[in-house]
């Protein structure tokens, strides 16, 4: 495996562990949406941003457009309470699949640009990524257990869709 899609494989790992983490906070009876949902965040944000800095050099971009993406996000939660009103958290989430699927879209574009068959896998894992996200921001209106039970479930599956790019790139490149 090369170093992008080991890169790309760890930082996908690394969103898939956040969802499972997040997935067990209800049982340890940790219910703080907000504090939950800047922790998710800022965490995809320095993943996103960490990737990026060690693929300096191939010029792919992706990864700092998330990461801004996240400070985008982030800044915006300093004005709205999401522990109280749900509207706020699906509007947060909204924004952030908005900013997101800009990126992937990006990413999407920089491989059909150097006649790469990835960005089929690419534009798939976007329209998965906006259907996961429309489903999710469309059923926050619930207790703050089931909330983060929600936040878990998108982030995993978020993490899933991350991980088959690298996956389909190192079993094409063994051919």
């Amino acid at each position: 495996m090369d170093r992008k899609n080991l890169i790309n494989f760890v930082s996908a790992c690394g969103i898939i562990l956040i969802g499972i983490i997040v997935l067990l906070l209800p049982l340890f009876n940790i219910l703080n949406v907000q504090l939950i949902f800047i922790l998710i965040i800022t965490l995809y944000g320095i993943f996103n941003l960490i990737k990026n800095l060690i693929l300096i050099n191939i010029k792919e971009f992706s990864g700092f457009s998330k990461a801004i993406a996240c400070v985008v996000v982030l800044c915006a939660l300093l004005f709205l309470e999401i522990n109280d009103n749900p509207w706020n958290l699906a509007l947060i989430l909204f924004i952030w699949i908005i900013l997101i699927s800009l990126a992937k879209l990006k990413e999407a574009d920089y491989y059909h640009d150097r006649k790469n068959k990835l960005w089929l896998i690419n534009i798939t894992n976007l329209i998965l990524f906006i259907i996961c996200g429309i489903l999710t921001t469309l059923n926050l209106y619930c207790t703050n257990d089931v909330q983060i039970l929600i936040l878990g479930y998108f982030f995993l599956t978020n993490g899933i869709l991350d991980l088959m790019l690298p996956l389909v790139n190192h079993l094409l490149g063994k051919k």
